[in-house]
């Protein structure tokens, strides 16, 4: 067999195939996206290897011809492997094991079952030239049928029988191997078994032909084998929907459990939601899908379909995706966690959803040729442009004249183009929704919708000369810079070194933390700092381990040597900063941990953080009873109903609003909107100690005003809170426009933001 040209043809393609992967920091190791592209890449050369080799060498049992069909097979698999185990001496493989085991089960059983393949098309082609060209497609069309499979059910991961696996959202960095992999990878193993056997009782090597009647004469034992294992196989796939291979969207919400119509929406739930959230949850919905239909002027009376899982980790197991959420406009479905209220992503996802009556093409986005491929800069440009989404207290105009002045800034002919998915998240978002959303204030909406049904932007260069020009002109603080740091020092999945193995190192920390377990705490900091020395949470984690456990001074040594780090964000040394103070307080040194979150207050962070360290500082200048009711709320975290229970004894021992604010923030993030509001009030009346408090609290009130149909007040709250910022003002506009629906069921949104660019018409 190894005299044959398309054996040759097949074993150059892998030569070729493993180089182009070694080009690339993801792909150039074993582990789950080389593993896939060799699943795509090599079953349909394998398969017409094979059949051209039953061709030729067909005069021996059919058992040895499986046999070296399959070998050869795996040798073409072997070769790409082998080159990119070589080029995992040159980039960097954290999980050798894992990645290995990616290849086995994907391409290596897909090779084997291509193999298996090829031979029986050749056979039941005895006398066709094309037998080699169909045994190819067969791969392909299993290909196919996964896309179907992905385009047809809420699923986001595909199982291919030759490919393998598909995990979802490239931005889901954690990717570990599914048991229903396992499982359906046996059952591919149990396929191609059976088809071995049964070619094996049903050839004739002297004829070189099939005989379907010869088996139940020579080797029954052989041929009942093969079709009991093949029984098998197919009531596997008759209960594919419970062993994970596919899910459907009956199963579902059958999983969830509860479902409630509106307006516009459709929402399935867990069935535990409590009925006040549940309507909180389809008014949300309802909102958003009314708010973007009336920014574009577009009419349609489908229901946008809206699941929300109990946590990112049932999303997982059930549709593929955890950490990313995701919409499939084609199916008008959008996918999300049970969030704050209101979700903070609901907006982004629907808008990809209403989008699909502007757009052209099978997937209902924004593509070229009709529709046929996507363009993911134009289609996720346009979600955020619409739904303005809020990082870090900052819009995306801000975030794109901060990029823009550190010469970071993409092209935007990265943004609107197919190189978008290879750019850092952050960047990439949040340049091309400024970019986008300044193509409709400038040009209009019926000029964005034509953009946006041709997957192009028409005349970009000038677009993105007038864009930089109002960039320039946006206004950012320096604090603002500073926050912005860390999140743009963030690279793309494709350039980061061994993205899997820190995003399950990363989860190992958090459940660290949460067992206060320092010990293990320092082996998974220093595990992920071996791969990232740059990572900021495992900085911070080790050095408020160290001091923890009584190596003060190595903590210290950690923190000032990240200090002097000349390309160390001041948002590293401030989580750091922070780590090393609690721990300082633990150890009972209460002035210099005073020092050390007065050092934190003159670091940019964002707004959550800071509060925090004003709260611990105010609590250490103040009483003992004080300093012990905060170290238990913050330093320690309790259980809510805990949290409750110590925010009231802090109020009872100071004399300005504090307690009734924290008291009514816990309860206000557990739902419990009627409970908080006059505690809220309350902390408004006596006053918080600084103005970072206030701005929350201002907030706050916003919400549960809103929430208990005090409309008027809200509003009342959310005009105030405009002068704050400008992601303070684009966040109250969003709360006024939602309080004009939940008046009058009509929503006039605005897409003004923090310019003075004039809004163009629908």
């Amino acid at each position: 067999m190894t005299t044959s040209l398309t054996f040759w043809l097949s074993a150059l393609v892998g030569v070729v195939v493993g180089t182009a992967l070694a080009l690339n920091p993801l792909l150039g190791v074993h582990g789950v996206e080389s593993a896939l592209a060799l699943g795509i890449l090599l079953p349909p050369w394998v398969a017409a290897t094979a059949a051209n080799y039953q061709r030729r060498e067909g005069a021996v049992r059919g058992i040895d011809l499986m046999s070296r069909a399959i070998g050869s097979g795996l040798v073409i698999w072997s070769i790409p492997v082998v080159i990119l185990a070589l080029n995992s001496l040159r980039v960097r493989q954290c999980a050798p094991w894992e990645g290995l085991a990616f290849m086995v089960l994907g391409p290596a059983i897909g090779c084997a079952l291509a193999a298996v393949t090829g031979v029986w098309v050749a056979a039941l082609l005895p006398s066709s030239r094309w037998s080699p060209w169909v045994a190819a497609a067969v791969p392909i069309g299993g290909l196919l049928w996964g896309l179907w499979a992905f385009y047809t059910t809420p699923t986001v991961y595909v199982f291919g029988a030759f490919a393998g696996y598909f995990p979802g959202a490239i931005y889901d960095d954690f990717v570990p191997i599914p048991e229903r992999y396992l499982t359906y990878r046996s059952v591919t193993l149990v396929t191609t078994v059976a088809l071995v056997l049964l070619f094996d009782a049903l050839w004739d090597r002297v004829s070189e032909l099939l005989h379907f009647g010869r088996g139940w004469r020579y080797r029954p034992g052989t041929l009942v084998v093969g079709l009991a294992m093949l029984g098998l196989v197919a009531g596997s796939y008759s209960v594919g929907n419970h062993l994970g291979f596919w899910i459907t969207a009956d199963y579902l919400s059958e999983r969830l459990g509860k479902s409630e119509s509106g307006k516009h929406c459709v929402v399935y739930m867990p069935r535990e939601t409590p009925p006040p959230n549940a309507k909180r949850l389809v008014e949300d919905c309802d909102f958003q899908v009314a708010r973007t239909r009336s920014l574009l002027g577009l009419e349609s009376t489908e229901p946008v379909t809206a699941y929300f899982f109990r946590t990112r980790d049932e999303k997982k197991a059930l549709i593929g995706v955890g950490r990313t959420l995701i919409a499939k406009p084609w199916r008008s479905e959008v996918y999300l966690q049970v969030g704050g209220w209101p979700h903070p992503v609901l907006g982004h996802e629907v808008a990809h959803a209403v989008l699909k009556d502007a757009a052209m093409g099978p997937f209902s986005v924004a593509g070229r040729f009709g529709g046929l491929l996507p363009n993911p800069g134009v289609i996720e440009g346009a979600a955020v442009a619409l739904a303005w989404d809020l990082r870090d207290d900052m819009d995306p105009d801000q975030w794109s004249r901060i990029m823009l002045d550190r010469d970071e800034l993409p092209p935007a002919g990265s943004l609107t183009g197919l190189r978008f998915s290879a750019l850092p998240p952050r960047r990439a978002y949040m340049a091309a929704g400024s970019l986008m959303r300044f193509l409709i204030v400038t040009r209009g909406t019926d000029s964005f919708l034509r953009d946006y049904r041709d997957g192009a932007i028409d005349d970009l260069d000038t677009l993105e000369t007038e864009w930089h020009a109002y960039l320039s002109k946006v206004q950012v603080t320096d604090h603002e810079r500073g926050i912005a740091e860390v999140a743009l020092a963030e690279p793309s999945i494709f350039a980061a070194v061994c993205p899997h193995r820190l995003a399950k190192l990363r989860a190992d920390l958090a459940g660290d933390a949460a067992a206060r377990d320092d010990t293990r705490t320092l082996e998974t900091c220093r595990a992920i700092l071996d791969v990232d020395m740059n990572d900021p949470q495992a900085h911070a984690a080790l050095i408020g381990a160290l001091a923890r456990t009584g190596n003060e001074a190595q903590a210290r040594t950690e923190l000032d040597a990240l200090r002097a780090a000349m390309n160390a964000p001041k948002p590293i040394v401030a989580n750091a900063l922070e780590q090393f103070a609690d721990a300082i307080w633990t150890l009972g040194d209460l002035a210099q941990a005073a020092a050390l979150y007065d050092e934190l207050l003159s670091i940019p962070r964002t707004d959550g953080p800071a509060r925090q360290s004003e709260v611990k500082k105010l609590a250490l200048a103040g009483s003992p009873e004080e300093q012990a009711l905060v170290y238990q709320m913050l330093i320690e975290p309790p259980s809510p109903p805990v949290a409750v229970h110590i925010a009231q004894a802090l109020a009872d021992a100071r004399t300005d609003g504090l307690g009734r604010y924290l008291e009514g923030r816990q309860l206000l993030f557990q739902g419990r909107y009627g409970l908080a509001l006059p505690l809220l009030q309350e902390a408004e009346a006596l006053g918080v100690p600084t103005e970072r408090l206030e701005r929350e609290l201002g907030h706050m009130l916003g919400v549960a005003l809103f929430a208990e149909d005090a409309y008027a007040e809200s509003q009342e709250v959310w005009q105030r809170r405009k002068s704050i910022s400008p992601a303070a003002a684009a966040d109250a506009q969003r709360w006024i426009e939602r309080i004009e629906y939940a008046q009058t069921g009509q929503v006039s949104p605005t897409m003004l933001g923090p310019s003075s660019v004039l809004q163009a018409g629908p």
